[in-house]
This record gives structure tokens, C-alpha cells and sequence, in this order.
């Protein structure tokens, strides 16, 4: 899952590269990985891309996402993008961004021309974060009001927690549709 830490931070962070190793071993295993956030940047960096502070502004909230021809194809956001009419809530909250190589699959990007997903092998990585509700995002929000806020530049926090509080069941939806999809598809690759 996601963190305040960045992927490249091996310095601040030692222990970032055992879990490198430790997602590079269940890759070889072929064990299913769902990469969200910075979980995604981590396999970025794993299978020999580059994760790195992003060129935009501070991503937050929801964002539109675009899904690539494979995207449309893919048994997991394509099911989920057509469920949610093409718009599905998920919410953001980075600032890096990530190269990939070329035998990576891209799934979708932001409007902002960030990856929003990708796989390759059996892992299957996220920008976004289908996991947190809107309590969680609220908390993430006020942590980095709190300890950094010079992150958030001239984005307005309040009109963004606004939105997501209103979308909240709707977005729950979209949170439990790609769990939902995720999982299935993980059982019928065993079978």
C-alpha cells in the first residue's frame, strides 16, 4: 500500500530495498500482486523503471483517467470503467511519479499524463488507492495540512475533501467493483 515515503528514498528508508527483493522473489514465483501507490513505484523500480518526484502539481482528490487500448481490454479497469460509466472514483494522493520499460503493460494515465496503472507478470499496480475511504483520505489530507503543507501549493484542500465526502457512496462502489474484479480474476488465473 501507499505510504509518505518515496521509492528512490533508500536512504531515509533502508528497509524499501528488502521489500524490492522480496516483491522481485514473488514476481519470479509468479505470486499475485496488487501494487498500489507506493507499492507501484516499488515494482516500477523492480522490474527496472524509475520512480521520481513527479513533474506536476500535487495529485489529490479524484481525477478523470484514461485507459490506454490495452486498458479497454483489460479484465479488470475495463469491467470497472464500463460498470461506472467510464468514470470511477478512486481517490489520489502522491506527488512521484514513475518511467516504466517497455515490456510493461500501461493500463490508463491521469489527465495530468501520470500512469494510473500498469501490470506486468503477475502484479498488478495502481496509482490510485482503491482501498482508502473517505475517513482515510480526510486523515492523509490533515497529516500533510499538518507536517508538509507547502505540498499542496495552490490546490484548494477544502473544495477537494468537499467532493469527496459527497461522492463517498459512489465511490465506495467503485472501491468494492475493483476489489470485487481483482479477486476474481486472481481465482480463475489458478484454475
Amino acid at each position: 500500500l501507499g505510504g509518505p515515503q518515496s521509492a528512490y528514498e533508500h536512504d531515509i528508508y533502508p528497509y524499501l530495498k528488502w521489500e524490492k527483493s522480496f516483491l522481485a522473489a514473488q514476481l519470479t514465483l509468479n505470486t499475485p500482486i496488487l501494487g498500489v501507490c507506493l507499492g507501484a513505484h516499488l515494482l516500477a523500480d523492480v522490474i527496472g523503471g524509475c520512480t521520481h518526484l513527479g513533474k506536476y502539481d500535487y495529485e489529490v482528490g479524484y481525477v478523470q483517467y484514461e485507459l490506454t487500448s490495452e486498458g479497454k481490454c483489460d479484465p479488470i479497469l475495463s469491467k470497472v470503467f464500463e460498470k461506472q460509466q467510464n468514470k470511477p472514483l478512486f481517490v489520489m494522493h502522491h506527488r512521484d511519479s514513475f518511467d516504466l520499460p517497455s515490456n510493461a503493460t500501461i493500463l490508463a494515465y491521469t489527465t495530468n499524463n501520470y500512469i494510473a496503472a500498469f501490470r506486468f507478470g503477475s502484479a498488478y499496480c495502481v496509482q490510485f488507492h482503491p482501498e482508502a475511504s473517505f475517513t482515510e483520505f480526510n486523515e492523509w489530507v490533515q497529516q500533510t495540512r499538518s507536517d508538509e503543507p507547502e505540498l499542496y501549493g495552490n490546490i484548494n484542500i477544502d473544495k477537494i475533501l468537499y467532493q469527496a465526502q459527497a461522492c463517498e457512496i459512489q465511490a465506495e462502489q467503485s472501491r468494492q467493483l475493483f476489489f470485487d474484479t481483482w479477486w476474481n480474476s486472481i481465482q480463475q488465473q489458478q484454475q
